[in-house]
């Protein structure tokens, strides 16, 4: 995991950005500045930083309370603290807690013990990085728990199926004790190959999820997703075309394998439901990125919510949504 180690100062005085500026880079911490407060806020929509330092009293027509309520609103993470140089004007206890600011630094303090919180700050920001961390491993157990226990059960309604249909081939053969015709014998050793079909596929199913390995190659992806469809594929009579147009089966996603796979499983399912005859997935090469895309049409939030959500358990996986057609993509190695 990165170190959490970039901090970001916004004031409308240079003078207070510099010497700040000077003292964090010589700790070795990386530092971006702004005087101006839209300039921060387009900044950190597009990039991380770990801890903000901002202006409580700025001019003309922001104040540090509005940058933090704007910043607020599309991240929650960012560990902030407001600057002032008005000890007499700190900011109330409630504005502390309605933006969840952290608490404030006093100009007026001196710089060495504002470089000592804010190196404390980065130290609690890595704390919370590595709890995250945590959080996403505990949820994608939770799903891959879930994942398997629904196909596991799939499998074995099949396993079922066919043990039903072979006990009443057994009742037959018991009423034909002494006289066994070849062509029972040959319905009952159809029922019992079909048995041992079933406990294979399952087999075959248990392997495929097991993905421990972080990498993928684009032929092991496709042969997953066959192999987990492929009784539901029978049953409902639909056609995967799964198509490599990178023209080298071998060629690595670099991503999470369970993250994609269950990315890609829960559209396939999405598309299973909504009764299509072929489901079309693609894979492409655009400049430093592998595409996978579902040629499909999806029109459905809650699903591109979930894929989502999926996604963000690993930092190289993407998903767009183009007129209804969604689109995996992960960087290339």
């Amino acid at each position: 995991m990165e170190k959490a180690n970039k901090v970001m100062i916004i004031d409308d005085e240079q003078t207070f950005i510099v010497p700040l500026q000077i003292g964090l880079k010589r700790m070795e911490i990386e530092v971006v500045s702004f005087t101006d407060p839209e300039e921060a806020i387009e900044y950190l929509k597009n990039n991380k930083v770990n801890v903000l330092l901002t202006d409580y009293h700025m001019e003309p027509n922001i104040n540090g309370d509005e940058v933090i309520h704007r910043i607020r609103e599309f991240n929650k993470d960012i560990i902030i603290y407001l600057q002032t140089g008005y000890a007499e004007k700190l900011p109330a206890e409630e504005m502390l807690e309605k933006y969840d600011i952290q608490g404030y630094i006093d100009k007026g303090e001196g710089q060495e013990k504002n470089l000592r919180l804010i190196k404390s700050a980065l130290k609690h920001a890595q704390t919370l990085e590595l709890v995250k961390q945590q959080e996403k491993k505990l949820d994608a157990q939770e799903y891959r728990n879930q994942f398997l226990g629904k196909f596991l059960n799939m499998l074995m309604g099949e396993i079922g199926e066919k043990s039903f249909a072979m006990a009443g081939n057994l009742m037959s053969l018991k009423e034909l004790e002494e006289e066994i015709s070849p062509n029972v014998r040959e319905i009952y050793n159809k029922n019992v190959n079909n048995i041992k079909t079933s406990i294979e596929k399952l087999n075959q199913l248990i392997k495929s999820l097991e993905l421990e390995k972080e990498n993928i190659t684009i032929s092991e992806l496709r042969d997953t997703l066959i192999s987990l469809f492929e009784v539901t594929f029978t049953i409902k009579d639909i056609k995967l075309n799964f198509r490599n147009n990178t023209d080298n089966d071998y060629l690595i996603i670099p991503s999470d394998s369970k993250v994609l796979v269950y990315i890609l499983v829960d559209i396939i399912e999405y598309l299973i439901k909504k009764q299509e005859k072929q489901i079309d997935i693609f894979c492409e090469k655009e400049d430093n990125s592998i595409v996978i895309k579902v040629c499909n049409e999806i029109e459905n939030d809650e699903l591109f919510n979930k894929i989502e959500k999926l996604a963000m358990f690993d930092e190289d996986i993407e998903i767009k949504n183009k007129y209804n057609q969604i689109k995996v993509i992960s960087k290339c190695i």
